[in-house]
């Protein structure tokens, strides 16, 4: 006797939609011949004849949703394959808010600006700006931070945000004489016209015109450590201005506890710069990625980014300092 016919000769297809599939047997028998045609002479007849496949066996039990339930179609298989990183292109970029332009002189127009380059607003009232080299003990107390002479340690003040896309600019000096540097433009903020908050602030602040580290970070105010969110190292620091290294140090905060928590390694690795002429100033040119930055996932950062180990002379200019441009989105800082 030859072997009955597969389902599949028959023209029989399980539905899409996994629902089961029942079917007449008089059109299984109208549609694909008597069983004498399809077996030939001698052949066993009724393997497809109208008694044997009817609803009994081309049934839920035969044709059944689960062949294409979600045994077959995974939703970890479908999930891995449309989820997984692409095999092609740049990595992606850090969506934070970042530092985008510094002026280290003249001393009226001197400012730090930062960069939204995200797709939503930023509440900018746990960030604070600082050029002191050990503003990461801050949670130990003011006194701990030492802030020298013209440093400062600010703060946001309650209520600041940042757009989508946007920009806020930060005169070290008076509102003042920062339009008078530049005409037509006002800043968001200033530290010498207390809009931002002094936290420690050491005689009238300025940035060193040789050079500083210039940092945002963010503190919720009670825990035990600061997260760096931007580092950059403006211009050509001396000795007595370099970035301190926080790897390892143990900070105990204001929270309930009395238990200090340590930093994380740093990579401590950030380059300096050529310094800017007065009236010039450096501008950052890329976004952070994983090829500038490591992101490994245990620094010191946002998501465990470690902000001293960015590739400065790759995402800031580091030379051919051009003028400054206040208020100013830079097209290349907008993903």
């Amino acid at each position: 006797m030859r072997a009955a016919v597969p389902l599949a000769c028959l023209g029989l297809v399980a539905c899409a939609s996994g629902q089961n599939a029942e079917v007449d047997a008089a059109r299984v028998d109208s549609a694909v011949a008597d069983a004498r045609v399809v077996d030939g002479p001698g052949g066993d007849g009724p393997v497809i004849d109208g008694a044997v496949i009817d609803g009994a066996v081309i049934d839920g039990a035969v044709i059944d949703a689960r062949p294409v339930d979600a045994a077959a179609i995974d939703a970890t298989a479908v999930d891995a394959a449309v989820d997984a990183a692409p095999i092609d292109g740049p990595p992606p970029v850090v969506a934070h808010v970042l530092l985008a332009e510094v002026v280290l002189a003249p001393t009226g127009g001197e400012f730090i600006e930062l960069v939204n380059p995200t797709g939503t607003a930023v509440d900018l009232s746990t960030y604070y700006l600082s050029d002191a080299a050990g503003y990461f003990r801050l949670p130990a107390g003011v006194a701990a931070a030492t802030v020298d002479a013209a440093d400062f340690i600010v703060k946001f003040p309650a209520g600041a945000s940042i757009p989508p896309g946007g920009v806020v600019t930060v005169a070290v000096d008076t509102a003042a004489n920062f339009t008078i540097a530049y005409p037509g433009v006002n800043p968001t903020y200033s530290i010498a016209s207390s809009t931002m908050t002094a936290v420690s602030v050491t005689g009238s602040s300025s940035l060193t015109n040789a050079g500083e580290p210039v940092v945002l970070f963010r503190w919720d105010g009670a825990t035990d450590r600061v997260t760096d969110v931007d580092l950059m190292i403006a211009g050509t620091p001396t000795a007595a201005n370099q970035l301190a290294n926080k790897s390892g140090l143990a900070v105990d905060g204001p929270d309930a506890d009395a238990v200090a928590t340590a930093y994380a390694t740093d990579a401590f690795t950030l380059p300096s710069q050529a310094t800017p002429a007065s009236a010039r100033s450096t501008k950052r040119i890329a976004l952070e990625s994983a090829t500038t930055e490591t992101h490994g996932g245990a620094g010191n950062g946002v998501a465990g980014h470690d902000e001293t180990s960015e590739q400065l002379g790759t995402t800031w200019d580091t030379g051919g300092y051009t003028t400054p441009t206040p208020g100013q989105v830079p097209p290349a800082l907008l993903p």
